[in-house]
Parts: structure tokens; C-alpha cells; sequence
């Protein structure tokens, strides 16, 4: 068995708040001295080749539910989101993700304010216990993503949720796995022979400007308007904190 680094949530200019093009997340990926990235775009199971600047891409999806998102991971063939529709209920996106070869992964179980994700019954094969965006909201969003894993004695994954290049490998999750290749990795999170990781935490300005990008994309005047105020807001946030730390 030998140690593997793998950002498990990371996000192409795919996505509609994604900022960077696949090329470039797999040299950030390279140079954070990850092993293996999963392309886990929002609502979209974007195609990847196996390996790309040295770096193994993990085929994968991030569906949003009406209950939170359910991240795909080690996807044999493309989810049909189609059938699925919008907003589908979590178990729904689950049993679609085993049904196309993935693993089901509970993605930041809880990032935004009164998530219930304990009330979830039906089966997953892991969680997202370290998330390097998850704590803009929620300061112990992790501590309890990771209790409830324990809880629920499933896997614990980590991922950067990078919507740009810079972000990548923030988090990542540590598999102890017979060989770099994808069977063996997914095997090796399947059977919880993994360590969510963390880093850093992201700097709030990488959501804002992800937000903005997702803004330019739609257009519209109040829209870009909104977005450009939420980057100066998240801007100041990180100039706050880091103010507290300096004492």
C-alpha cells in the first residue's frame, strides 16, 4: 500500500462560477503535490482524460438537491441529469451516482446555516468531512461534517471545492491505496482507508470573485452590481481576520 493525495472537489471554468480551465487546475494540482484531482462540476459531468499534467482526473459531479449538493466521485459514465431534473431529492442524486459506478459523497454537509443533514437515511458512501470553503458561514462546519461521518461510520473525504486554480489542494483527502489508478483509489475510499486533510482555509475574496464570474457570465446590470459589492465585502472580511490575527 502506498499514500495518495487527492483533492476530492474541485471545479473547471465548466462550472458557472468555475475560473479556470481544466489544463490549469492539473498544474496547480502538480505543483500542491496532489496525486490525483476529482472534476466535480456543478450539474455537469464534464469530460476528462485520465491523466493531464502528470496528474490523475478523477471523472465526478457535484449535484445540487433540494436538500444541499451530493458530489459523484469515480463515475464510470455521465450521470443523466436530464432524468433527473432540477433540484432532485438527495437520495434520489445518490442512488444515480451508484447507479453510474460512483461513490456517493455528502458534499459540505453543513456550510450554510440550519442544515439538518443528520435527518439523511439513505445510504452514502462517504462524507466531506474537511472542505477548505465551508466555514465562511459556519466556523465549525468541518468539526461537524467530520463527527457526523464518525456518527454515521462512513468514509471521511476532503476537498479544496477550488472555483479557481489558486485554491486547489487546500484540502484534500490522503488514500492508502495499492497503486495510482482509479479502481484502486476508489476502492480505497470505498473501504475508508482515507484522511480529510486541510490545509488553509480559502480566502473569502476566491468566493466573491467566483461569484462575480458566475455574475459576468449572466449578465444583467443589477446582477454584476450585487456581485461586485459581495467582492468587497469578502475582501474586507479577509482583511479583518487577518487584522484579529495579527492581535
Amino acid at each position: 500500500m502506498s499514500l495518495f493525495r487527492a483533492d476530492l472537489h474541485v471545479h473547471t471554468d465548466a462550472s458557472p462560477d468555475g475560473r479556470s480551465p481544466l489544463a490549469a487546475i492539473a498544474r496547480a494540482a502538480r505543483r500542491a503535490g496532489l496525486d490525483a484531482v476529482a472534476v466535480t462540476d456543478h450539474d455537469l459531468c464534464t469530460p476528462v482524460p485520465e491523466t493531464l499534467e502528470g496528474v490523475l482526473l478523477i471523472p465526478g459531479c457535484e449535484v445540487s438537491t433540494a436538500a444541499g449538493h451530493v458530489t459523484g466521485l469515480f463515475l464510470e459514465r455521465p450521470l443523466d441529469l436530464a432524468a433527473l431534473g432540477r433540484l432532485p431529492p438527495p437520495e434520489e442524486a445518490a442512488a444515480a451516482i451508484r447507479a453510474a459506478g460512483g461513490l456517493a459523497v455528502l458534499a459540505h454537509p453543513y456550510h450554510r446555516p440550519g442544515a439538518a443533514p443528520e435527518q439523511f437515511t439513505f445510504p452514502l458512501d462517504g462524507i466531506e468531512a474537511v472542505n477548505a470553503r465551508a466555514c465562511f458561514k459556519v466556523p465549525d462546519a468541518n468539526r461537524r461534517a467530520a463527527a457526523l461521518a464518525g456518527q454515521r461510520g462512513l468514509p471521511q473525504a476532503g476537498g479544496s471545492d477550488a472555483h479557481d486554480a489558486a485554491e486547489v489542494g487546500n484540502a484534500f483527502t490522503e488514500l492508502e491505496a495499492e497503486a495510482l489508478t482509479l479502481p484502486a483509489l476508489r476502492a480505497a475510499l470505498a473501504a475508508g482507508r482515507s484522511r480529510a486533510v486541510k490545509r488553509r482555509d480559502t480566502p473569502r475574496l476566491r468566493k466573491g470573485l467566483s461569484q462575480w464570474t458566475k455574475a459576468l457570465r449572466a449578465g444583467g446590470v443589477r446582477r454584476m452590481a450585487v456581485a461586485a459589492a459581495y467582492v468587497v465585502y469578502c475582501g474586507a472580511l479577509d482583511i479583518c481576520a487577518a487584522a484579529r490575527r495579527k492581535g
